[in-house]
Formats: C-alpha cells, structure tokens, sequence
C-alpha cells in the first residue's frame, strides 16, 4: 500500500551516513512477528541493508524519541517523519524538548498503516505470517487451511482513517 519503498529509504539513509550529514538513523526494525515493527536506531548501512523496515505495520511516531536520543547524540540523526508525526516533531520542539540543530528530518509520504488488532478481528488469533501484496494484506494463520485476503482500507488504524492532512509541516526534505 505504502509508494516510498523500503529500499528508496535505505538508499537516503545510506547516502546521508555516506556523506556525514548524519551519523545515525531513527527507523523501523522487524520484531518478532511480521506485524511486530519496533523503533531502532541503525549506525551503518550494513545494519540497515539487512533490518531496516518500511511497510504498513511501521506506524510508530519518532518524535518523541527525539526527546532522549539528542541528548547524547554525537552528529545529527537522521528521522523518517511521516505527515501526522510532523505535528508532534513541532510541539516537541516548540517545548524545547530536542535539539532541532541534532535533527535531520525526512519527509515521507503515507497512505495510512495498518492496526493489527483490526486484523485480528477478521482472521483471529495465531497470525503466523503476513504479506502485504498491493492494497491486500495476505494472512497466514496457525488455525486456517489457506491464507485469508484482507483489504488494507478495512484495517486502517483508526487515526489513518481520520486523518485530516497529508501535509508535512516540518521536513529537512521530502522524499
């Protein structure tokens, strides 16, 4: 469902590394089911190349992990924003809670994530692997003969569902 790739997003962090813009990356990282994206700070492009996670399950907001990762942060960090975590970014900072000049903010855009327990309700329990194949997620359940076709707009987290702009209001840059 999401258009940005995962691999256009290693490509900018990898570039952003390469050329000392940055020293580090705020991203997502597989836990441990498909659906389980946890926050994860990635220093090399090996690491990234190999656990670096963008889909519909990498709903996270990194501002706020802004807040403790500035403060010892040699160089600048880059983080993914998606257009919602703009409007937190602000606040945090207009709360002088980071350091804006430690910060390098990368716009992406979002067609909305996916909220698991939605998923659960359709499908049940005992997920065992999820592919996201288009505008469908395919679901693989312990309990289910064949996987079971889920449409991604059923299972928006509801704050994707409301959403009332897809309008970065802070970037760096914007892919």
């Amino acid at each position: 469902m999401q258009k940005i790739t995962r691999d256009m997003l290693i490509d900018k962090a990898v570039s952003l590394l390469a050329d000392g813009t940055v020293t580090s990356v705020i991203g997502w990282r597989r836990g441990e089911f498909d659906y389980d994206i946890t926050p994860s700070v990635f220093k090399d492009e090996a690491d990234l190349k190999e656990n670096f996670v963008w889909n519909d399950f990498c709903g996270v907001n990194f501002s706020k992990y802004l807040v403790s990762k500035t403060i010892k942060a040699e160089g600048k960090i880059l983080v993914f924003l998606k257009p919602c975590d703009t409007y937190s970014f602000n606040q945090l900072l207009t709360e002088h809670r980071f350091d804006r000049e430690k910060v390098y903010a990368v716009g992406v855009p979002c067609e909305g994530m996916v909220d698991i327990a939605k998923v659960k309700e359709i499908t049940g329990d005992g997920i065992a692997k999820i592919d996201i194949d288009g505008d469908t997620l395919k679901v693989e359940t312990l309990y289910a003969d064949a996987p079971v076709s889920v449409a991604c707009a059923d299972v928006l987290a509801e704050r994707c569902v409301n959403c009332k702009s897809k309008k970065h209001v802070a970037y760096d840059e914007l892919i």
